[in-house]
């Protein structure tokens, strides 16, 4: 078996190679990443530009082609942005007319937020925070919740470079969104209560943004992939967002590991630095296992 997938997300496409032969192990080939900002407008307009449409079908058109050439099948998945875009199920159609019909889906985001735990966390003992372009997943051993609200769409929500002005403009939005710690939870709206506060040990951050933050906290300026986890301190989150703020967006955009994120790496940080105070976690580990491992694993198990 040989399967290309692809995950459609509000800031970029991601593919993964998987193979595997009979009776072995599959195999995950290096996963890559284009920039696609499905998200751009969507708060505003409610549906996705036929701009950034079209970048999309693009890039998975080019891929497929190349891959299917090689005797590899694709199958994609939709996240936040075509999820709750009034045009998301034309859109998708029109994967399908790429790549098959039954081959791509919009997950709901709780099915968005299992598959970013069966790929990073399949023990599931931890609690993972995946903050993506359009959405922001919390899963814990006994829930799954999602949140509309990633870079992409905290941008639109909160258009300015500068980080006090993000912080102003997205700490009242995130509080209604999630809701203070302490809120009562009968209604049907997700919110971190108290009792949600978790041992720092147990929490794990899946998706670009958190890990493009880790190696920032290290201190790297370019991708380099690793094992296991990256420890992120609040602390030293806050200190990387403040020397973000003062280089200004034209000399973030030098910066190879941001060269597609510069403008959006701020809104991302304050997210989670929001999350970390509300959970009083000091510190959370990242890893470069996701949903994508996690919607591989899925397929291997049900074609």
């Amino acid at each position: 078996m040989k399967l290309l997938v692809f995950d459609i997300g509000s800031n970029s496409v991601r593919t993964l190679r998987v193979t595997q032969d009979a009776d072995a192990l599959p195999q995950f080939s290096g996963k890559h990443v284009y920039t696609t900002r499905l998200a751009e407008g969507l708060a505003e307009s409610g549906i996705l530009s036929q701009a950034r449409m079209l970048q999309s079908l693009l890039v998975i058109r080019s891929l497929h082609s190349e891959h299917a050439a090689q005797g590899f099948s694709s199958y994609a998945y939709a996240t936040s942005a075509v999820r709750d875009a009034k045009n998301g199920e034309a859109f998708i159609h029109s994967v399908e007319e790429i790549i098959g019909s039954g081959h791509a889906r919009i997950l709901s985001g709780a099915e968005e937020a299992t598959f970013a735990q069966q790929g990073a966390d399949p023990e599931g003992g931890r609690t993972i925070i995946d903050i993506g372009g359009g959405s922001t997943q919390i899963v814990r051993p006994s829930s799954r919740e999602s949140w509309p609200i990633g870079c992409v769409r905290a941008k639109d929500l909160a258009p300015y470079e500068q980080l006090s002005s993000i912080t102003d403009a997205l700490y009242p939005i995130l509080s209604g969104l999630f809701g203070p710690a302490d809120q009562d939870s009968r209604t049907d709206k997700p919110v971190l209560k108290s009792e949600h506060q978790i041992a720092p040990e147990a929490l794990l951050g899946v998706g670009g943004t958190i890990t493009t933050l880790a190696l920032l906290c290290e201190g790297k300026d370019a991708f380099v992939p690793w094992q296991g986890t990256k420890r992120i301190e609040l602390f030293a989150l806050r200190a990387v967002l403040n020397v973000l703020d003062g280089m200004g967006d034209a000399e973030r955009a030098t910066i190879p590991l941001l060269k597609d994120r510069h403008d959006v790496i701020l809104h991302g940080g304050v997210i989670l630095q929001y999350l970390l105070e509300q959970l009083h976690c000091p510190r959370i580990d990242a890893t470069l296992s996701d949903g994508l491992d996690g919607y591989a694993l899925h397929l291997l198990k049900t074609l």
